[in-house]
């Protein structure tokens, strides 16, 4: 809307602000989203008082009240009189709160803001005509009352105005307050609570946090509920010791409140959240020592980084996914980077990158370099205090080296904004297991000697209450310098008898942010001047006053602080400068100049996969570069087998691995690296593996190798192995010619030294000699010690040790150094290397077993036993099928019935106008063969093309569209784009005829279209109203049946029962009607869920109670008309399938040929037989269904549901025809008794005597409108009585008086 001018030139004497204007200008935008908030917007600017409509914020204030009673308002930045002072500004805005905002009558005054509205000079004002009124309102919601401190109640009121969208409704009594870790006063879990993994999950879902279009659960959430602000961790031990779904600190609870229990995520944790280097940093590591030469170095880097992206493939990949727009990295990779619109994209992103290093506003230099090993991350305190002082807990989605991969190094530390060297804390990150499911934060040590502070505290006096932190683990930035740091104090609190509301907007209106612009200039002047940058006392003090001045206080500068004095030499910020501006001019010139790159051909696309699966990528994981490499060699025709010793098996995960060896139909004998990492060890060589047999396909993971994280974390990870996994290999060299494999298995509990016995087996390795490996199993009483510092395996006394591994002091200038007692393996070895005392290991190993893999467990335990493995065969092969989908590469035209259908289909590529020309001299017969046969081979773009432009043309001929949009679900959605529904939410005029068609097509395509399903039947609501109740009730069994996302078919069910609700012609019998139906396909969803539970992509899990059959599908004769198809099942398999049996069919593999998901399709059983079984379907079938062999879930039996509601259909459609109870059963006639059946009641109500209490009760429920008696009570006089007086209540003037005569107790049913 357009801006209207409300007052030009604000003077400063104004004493009212009064205003009309027209009505219609207030009008907010029509359909909305339910989500999205307009409302009006006042701004104050020297030049005019003008007032447009716009989106608010979202905040727990405006979702609990009525948006039109608010106005925002906002004060320019520049809003001051000229040649007046501050003050003067701020006493103007006083006076306009005080007299308050009228507009069209209406008086609106000073309510409240958030506080990054306070900071951009913006509130909110409420219709109100007195600050009473406006106190009572936000006062219901806290105890904000008894806050004496202006600043502070200000600040707590701001958390209900802060932007949050509703996410969850959170019942007060699954959640408890838990006491803060503290000592003495220093609290190290300031605003840092817990979250159990099942509500981290559903507020996932809820919030629909995905990660690459993956659903995602974080492991921090930042939150806003009831009086609580700050961060929640995820804590799995919620799940199993305590009923609460999550626990909050005493520090999170700024107030008390009951009255909104929205729960509210407005931050989470997220892989691959690169920091970024700015001015403060960069000046405090300069002033620790970091040398201008690796900072230019790394802003080269940087510059490196965006020019590159233009000019390599695998470059463009890493910028593309670092900048979180994986979209693009398939596209630049598979049509690559000179493809028109690639280029301009990555064109503009490199622009955007280059152009950020200048302030929109001010013009002036700010660093952004990203550095890719550091991230910005969440902080969150240890809860088990098992981290020490000056440790940190870093877990991180690192690319290529799977989801999780502990950090252990030195890294830096530090919370924006920055001014003191001592905001840089050098910390020591470790791994420990009772933190390992926290990924992509950092976990603080809640552990400090007496009178040490927090660590988050001491970075710029940060806390845990949503603080993100920047972690940078690069060693060329990691100072040798720290600086001691400053100990932030909180604000001085003064308290006043009485906080009044204009108390509060005064502190708005003299809130001022100036003071932090003035010290952070001068803290850069002095920083620039003196040698000693930041750590000069200047910078130090300004500091403290920075520290001050960030809540808007008011401070007053020094004088021997306020003139610093020239700068003698160029600083290390105008040296990145200077470099930065070179660098732009050279990009805008280059890129001006540059070349087309050439097609890439086969030979090229071989050199690029080469290239891509070597490249060091900063933000793929190792599988996503499986995939991205899989299709470009798909496009080129590449057979990407070879190439597969490039990928790092050791960091996908299993399921991963099935997956790769499945699409690609690898054979564990012929590709045993895929699954046992020995193959590809560092230390074993092939003749070491053939000597002991241990190169077979077997299922081990390597967790370990010094090649890639060095020496000194062996012991943290030898940690790991021992006490997460109860089957592992330690490999250990010491050089060339020797190397010991020690095999684990069982629990080894952590610096304890339990008895082994014959759990571990000693295996040498000696590659150079022609003698073969040497096994040596211990015996019974073999003792292994695994701590800290040392492993040490020995033979009931520690004197009689066989192999000792140590951390030698650091004097030594050796990591590891080991022992071995060679005689205890043979003499021959003793004899070929001689002693091996304390000598330095040269490269160390760990592979592991997956504690679920029960075979890999029998592999591994046959190295104990010394039993080959024997041959195991199947009583199924459960091997699929290898097809190949239909494509139009493939097709032999010349020999086809119809060449002719080859213009459809090759002409490079037809536009929507070339079709149209093409298809304007084709008869409607034709048209229908073109797509039939686009349909079979998954033309795409051509169904689309001909099937809009048929429907284009007038009269649309409804017979073509349904029977299209039926044969290909998602056509649906171009219907509805070329005839759109109108405002009203209805169906065009046009198609309104085939509704039920329409609805019924929107929903079979639900499952691929998800949102745009659900949008597209919001859009036709009233339409979906006014349908046949017969033809809705089977539209909701359809979806039940169909739709396989539990959480989807839930929305689903709902948008089609509030479109009923809000459109259909009101009455009792149809509220019963969508009340009862309702429940009955809600039950059956559930059923269908429980029974085969599948993804949040409608896919069915791995992991089924019932495993699937497995079948070949066949096209039944009359298929076109009833999609029944014909499944053969092997007659000797179990089988659960039965008559209306309803199943849900996925293809057993995936097509050769593309690289798409496996087909799935839901049906019923409408006939079964012996190995044989006929299903309707409800979604179409692939063409090439008849090749491909089929998993066959069963989704539970549907015969129960299908008599409801055809009892329910029956029932509303015939009324008392159907039963004479109708009136009574559906609300639709009156229920009061007339006072002659009362009278008649009362004459034979006389109760036989000797009756119990519950057959008196019995005979009294007949004068309710209805009532079930379950079971006869017992007497055949009560039954009779109970039937009499029920047929009084009911049309009894056919019936024959004397019907006691003829019914007696046992004849009765």
């Amino acid at each position: 809307m357009r801006a209207i001018t409300l007052r030009a030139n604000p003077a400063l004497d104004d004493e009212t602000w009064e205003f009309k204007v027209p009505n219609d200008a207030l009008t907010l935008p029509k359909n909305q989203k339910p989500t999205t908030i307009f409302g009006k917007v006042v701004s104050f600017s020297i030049e005019a008082i003008t007032l447009r409509i716009e989106q608010f914020p979202s905040n727990r204030i405006l979702n609990a009240d009525d948006p039109s009673k608010f106005i925002l308002m906002s004060f320019n930045r520049t809003f001051r009189f000229p040649d007046q002072s501050p003050k003067v500004t701020v006493e103007y805005i006083v006076r306009m709160m005080k007299r308050g905002f009228l507009l069209n009558g209406v008086q609106y005054r000073f309510y409240h803001h958030s506080h990054s509205q306070l900071r951009g000079r913006s509130c909110f004002l409420r219709a109100a005509n007195t600050d009473a009124e406006l106190d009572l309102r936000i006062y219901r919601m806290g105890d904000f009352g008894k806050i004496m401190n202006v600043a502070k109640r200000a600040k707590r009121i701001a958390l209900l105005f802060s932007s949050a969208q509703i996410d969850y409704h959170l019942d007060p009594k699954c959640v408890a307050d838990i006491p803060d870790i503290q000592l003495g006063d220093e609290v190290f879990s300031d605003g840092c609570g817990l979250i159990s993994k099942r509500l981290a999950i559903q507020l996932s879902r809820t919030k629909k946090i995905v990660f690459r279009e993956t659903r995602y659960t974080p492991t921090v959430f930042q939150i806003r509920y009831l009086g609580y602000k700050g961060v929640l961790m995820l804590h799995p031990e919620l799940d199993t010791t305590t009923k609460h779904l999550a626990q909050f600190r005493k520090s999170m609870k700024k107030f008390t409140s009951t009255a909104d229990n929205t729960f509210s995520v407005v931050g989470h944790s997220r892989p691959y959240s690169f920091g970024r280097l700015n001015n403060d940093i960069i000046v405090l590591l300069s002033s620790l020592g970091v040398s201008n030469e690796k900072l230019l170095a790394k802003q080269q880097e940087y510059f490196d980084w965006i020019t590159n992206a233009s000019k390599d493939a695998t470059k463009a990949i890493d910028f593309l996914s670092c900048l979180e727009l994986y979209p693009l990295v398939e596209r630049a990779l598979l049509d690559g980077i000179d493809d028109p619109a690639v280029k301009k994209e990555i064109r503009r992103l490199q622009s955007s990158e280059v152009s950020k290093a200048r302030d929109e506003r001010t013009n002036k230099f700010k660093s952004r370099m990203m550095i890719h090993k550091s991230r910005r991350l969440f902080g969150v305190c240890d809860p088990y205090q098992v981290l020490k002082e000056g440790e940190v807990h870093i877990r991180i989605t690192a690319a290529r080296r799977g989801p999780a991969t502990p950090i252990h190094a030195d890294v830096v530390v530090v919370r924006n904004p920055c001014l003191h060297p001592g905001d840089c804390l050098k910390l020591r990150a470790v791994q420990h297991p009772k933190l390992a499911h926290l990924v992509d934060c950092i976990v603080f040590a809640t552990v400090a000697k007496p009178g040490h502070k927090a660590a988050p505290s001491m970075s710029s006096g940060g806390d845990l209450d949503g603080d993100e932190f920047f972690v940078c683990w690069d060693s060329d930035l990691v100072p040798s310098r720290v600086s001691e740091s400053y100990d932030y104090p909180g604000n001085k609190e003064f308290n006043k008898k009485e906080v009044t509301r204009a108390d509060l907007a005064a502190h708005f209106a003299s809130y001022n942010a100036s003071g932090v612009a003035k010290v952070s200039a001068l803290h850069a002047k002095w920083a620039r001047s003196s040698p000693l940058g930041a750590l000069c006392v200047q910078c130090q003090e300004l500091n403290a006053l920075h520290s001050q001045s960030v809540d808007g206080a008011n401070i007053r500068i020094p004088d021997k602080l306020a003139t610093p004095p020239e700068q003698t030499e160029p600083y290390i910020l105008d040296l990145l400068e200077e470099a930065s501006d070179k660098f732009s001019i050279l990009f805008t010139e280059s890129a001006s100049r540059r070349t087309d790159i050439l097609v890439v051909d086969q030979e090229e696309g071989k050199k690029l996969l080469g290239q891509l699966l070597q490249s060091k990528q900063s933000a793929v994981s190792e599988y996503e570069l499986f995939n991205l490499a899989c299709r470009l060699a798909t496009k080129h025709s590449i057979d990407i087998r070879p190439y597969l010793c490039q990928i790092d098996i050791g960091a996908l995960t299993t399921a991963e691995k099935h997956t790769i060896t499945t699409t690609l139909s690898l054979s564990a004998v012929d590709y045993p690296y895929i699954w046992n990492s020995l193959v590809r060890s560092d230390i074993l060589t092939a003749r070491d593996l053939y000597q002991r047999d241990l190169g077979r396909p077997f299922s081990l993971h390597r967790l370990y190798s010094s090649r890639i994280s060095g020496l000194s974390t062996f012991f943290e990870y030898l940690r790991m192995a021992t006490q997460d996994y109860t089957r592992k290999v330690l490999i250990l060299q010491t050089d060339p010619r020797f190397a010991i494999g020690i095999f684990m298995r069982g629990v080894i509990p952590w610096d304890e030294d339990p008895e082994v016995n014959e759990n571990v087996v000693v295996c040498s390795f000696m590659p150079r000699t022609a003698s073969s490996a040497t096994l040596r199993p211990c015996t019974a009483g073999y003792r292994l010690h695994c701590s800290d510092y040392r492993l040490q395996l020995y033979d009931k006394q520690i004197q009689q040790t066989f192999i000792f591994v140590t951390r030698p002091p650091a004097a030594s200038g050796v990591e590891v150094a080991t022992s071995i007692a060679l005689d205890k393996i043979s003499r021959s070895v003793l004899q070929n290397l001689g002693k091996v005392l304390r000598k330095p290991v040269t490269a160390i190993e760990l592979h592991v077993v997956s504690n679920r893999d029960r075979v890999a467990h029998q592999l591994f335990d046959l190295w104990f036993e010394h039993v080959p493995t024997e041959e195991s065969v199947r009583r199924f092969d459960r091997k699929p099928a290898p097809y190949r989908l239909n494509a139009l590469q493939d097709v032999e035209w010349d020999a086809l019935d119809d060449p002719w259908l080859k213009g459809a289909f090759y002409r490079n590529k037809h536009t929507a106008d070339s079709m149209a020309e093409y298809l304007s001299r084709k008869m409607l017969p034709e048209i229908d063969k073109i797509l039939d046969f686009a349909i079979r081979y998954h033309a795409e773009d051509e169904i689309f093309l001909v099937f809009v432009y048929v429907i284009q043309q007038q009269p649309l001929s409804h017979a073509f569209a349904i029977r299209w949009i039926e044969r290909y679900p998602s056509l649906t959605f171009a219907l509805l784009k070329a005839y759109p529904p109108d405002n009203e939410t209805r169906l065009n005029a046009e198609l309104e005829s085939f509704v039920h068609s329409i609805v019924r097509n929107i929903i079979r395509s639900a499952n691929d279209t998800r949102i745009a399903a659900l949008v597209a039947l919001e859009k036709i609501a009233k339409s979906i109203g006014m349908m046949n109740l017969e033809h809705y009730i089977d539209i909701l069994m359809l979806t039940a049946l169909s739709v396989r996302s539990k959480n989807l078919v839930q929305e689903v069910l709902l948008v089609l029962n509030e479109s009923r609700l809000e459109h259909a012609p009101s009455s009792a019998a149809a509220a019963y009607g969508h009340k009862h139906a309702l429940g009955v396909v809600f039950d059956c969803a559930e059923e269908a869920a429980d029974e085969c539970p599948c993804n949040d992509d409608g896919r069915p899990k791995k992991k089924q109670r019932v495993p699937p059959s497995h079948a070949k599908l066949a096209f039944g004769p009359d298929y076109e008309k009833s999609s029944q198809v014909v499944a053969t099942i092997r007659i000797d398999a179990r089988n659960s399938l039965r008559l209306h049996s309803h199943v849900r069919l996925q293809a057993a593999s995936k097509a050769e040929n593309r690289w798409i998901d496996a087909p799935i399709m839901d049906g019923v059983v409408v006939q079964a037989l012996k190995g044989e079984l006929k299903i309707n379907l409800f979604h179409p079938a692939p063409p090439e269904m008849e090749v491909m062999d089929w998993n066959m879930y069963d989704a539970g039996s549907i015969a129960t549901t299908n008599a409801m509601t055809d009892a329910l259909k029956r029932l509303l459609g015939e009324r008392e025809e159907c039963c004479a109870f109708y009136s009574l059963i559906t609300g639709e006639g009156g229920s009061e008794i007339s006072e002659e059946l009362e009278t008649e009641l009362d004459e034979s109500s006389t109760i036989p005597e000797g009756l119990n209490e519950s057959q008196i009760t019995a005979m009294k429920s007949w004068r309710s409108p209805l009532s079930l008696i379950w079971g006869p009570p017992g007497k055949n006089t009560i039954i009779n009585a109970n039937l009499y007086h029920c047929l009084i209540l009911s049309d009894t003037s056919l019936l024959s008086r004397d019907w006691k005569n003829h019914c007696h107790g046992p004849n009765i049913a």
